[in-house]
């Protein structure tokens, strides 16, 4: 598995628990396609657990925050939104990079679709 950058150990097994929820979805691509498939699905791992702990983040802190700015503060919208808009464009594209794999062979592409669910689903919801 690709190196992590979370240092937290609860975000760390939530991303090899993913991992692994993510391969069995693929795990019927062929064996060439599967090698292909691996980087992306520890990716997209990846970018789940981090849009999760965004999401929690964001729905503690409310999307704009005050700043302070020398004697008088500032709303402004809170500095993870940029963030998690970015990572949610990529975590879709990276799913439909893997329902590439299943579309290209002419099979179901039921696995994307089951994993592009979540981002129908509210936030701090667990399937």
């Amino acid at each position: 598995m690709a190196q992590q950058t979370h240092k937290n150990k609860d975000a760390q097994d939530a991303i090899k628990k993913e991992t692994s929820r993510i391969k069995k979805l693929y795990k019927d691509l062929p064996e060439n396609r599967k090698k292909l498939a691996e980087k992306l699905i520890e990716r997209a791992a990846f970018m789940l657990v981090s849009l999760e702990e965004m999401e929690r983040q964001i729905n503690q802190d409310g999307n704009m925050v005050t700043m302070p700015q020398g004697d008088y503060e500032i709303e402004r919208a809170h500095p993870l939104l940029t963030v998690y808009n970015a990572m949610i464009k990529n975590y879709t594209a990276v799913i439909k990079q893997l329902d590439a794999f299943f579309i290209s062979d002419g099979a179901n592409s039921k696995p994307g679709q089951e994993l592009l669910g979540w981002l129908g689903k509210g936030s701090g919801q667990k399937k």
